[in-house]
């Protein structure tokens, strides 16, 4: 994608945000979340759909479409969301970028607030925003606090899974993303959560004091399912020395349980069953009898620290 493209009235103009998008068999909701972007009046902005190799319409909707302002390309074959983000993500120049999964949407005035608080706060390279959640006709509101804890507390708060998380609210420059090499294309579940971590090292992250995003949980989202969880949470901790450390025994006991837990809760057993067999060949995770005992002890250290992030900050259920 060029530096700079026509605006509708001949101008040149200068892209100040990105927005990228990946996306896999989402031509039913496609529409949806590029037109909470495109309905931004902003010639400035620059959208990238990465198709991950489709097998519905998404591909023909794409090419139907004629913003200017819109670019997408196309992988042969699906290679994951990962790979899909830091694929958009080159295709742009604007300075930063915004990620939005491809059934989320973007609130109103979503775009100018980013903007202007990149321009406002130089020292910042990355922000973390709130979220509206909607599944089965229900909303849960997630809200971050003020101020942002300091970077050692929220790269614990990020590894003990406390901090309310989707891709969809993260913004990042394009230095800082660059210079970490993007998302890791390796990883399929917890990417947000390593990435954050991983820029953390660098770079100065901000929670943002705006619920401007809204995350639809729908029947195929990833979010909404627990088959390969544990396969995930084995290689994300392989990527972070920290869960080696016996300040996250506990922890890790209970985030290896809890996927499972919740298979079994919500009736998928077939689900559950495969990933009991998965924790049984993961080399990263803690086995034996023991963990029981440690998830227990874990979902209480686990509170604890939600409890002290819950007295800057409120998730409520409308």
């Amino acid at each position: 994608m060029p530096n700079s493209f026509p605006a509708a009235q001949g101008a040149v103009v200068t892209p100040r945000l990105a927005v990228v998008i990946p996306a896999r068999n989402r031509r039913g909701s496609l529409p949806r979340t590029l037109a909470s972007v495109l309905s931004d009046p902003r010639p400035d902005i620059e959208l990238v759909v990465v198709d991950d190799g489709s097998e519905d319409d998404t591909e023909a909707y794409l090419a139907s479409l004629a913003d200017p302002r819109l670019a997408w390309r196309r992988l042969p074959v699906p290679s994951g969301a990962n790979r899909a983000r830091n694929e958009g993500a080159a295709l742009t120049s604007a300075p930063l970028i915004a990620f939005l999964d491809s059934d989320d949407a973007f609130c109103p005035g979503r775009i100018e607030r980013l903007i202007a608080f990149f321009d406002a706060n130089p020292d910042v390279a990355c922000t973390i925003d709130g979220f509206m959640d909607v599944a089965d006709r229900r909303q849960r509101l997630h809200r971050l606090p003020d101020p942002t804890p300091d970077a050692e507390r929220l790269r614990r708060l990020l590894l003990c899974h406390c901090v309310p998380l989707t891709n969809s609210t993260v913004t990042v420059r394009r230095s800082a993303f660059a210079s970490i090499g993007g998302y890791d294309d390796g990883l399929y579940r917890h990417q947000d959560r390593e990435f954050l971590v991983r820029l953390g090292r660098q770079h100065r992250i901000a929670f943002g004091k705006a619920v401007d995003v809204l995350k639809y949980r729908e029947a195929n989202s990833m979010s909404r399912s627990h088959a390969g969880y544990i396969a995930g949470l084995s290689d994300f901790v392989a990527r972070c020395e920290d869960y080696q450390t016996q300040d996250y025994a506990t922890i890790l006991s209970y985030l290896t349980l809890r996927g499972i837990l919740k298979a079994l809760a919500q009736g998928s057993f077939g689900v559950a069953l495969a990933e009991i067999m998965a924790w049984r060949r993961a080399s990263n995770l803690p086995g034996g009898f023991g963990v029981v005992t440690g998830y227990f002890a874990g979902r209480r250290q686990r509170r604890q620290l939600e409890q002290s992030l819950a007295q800057a900050a409120t998730t409520s259920a409308e």
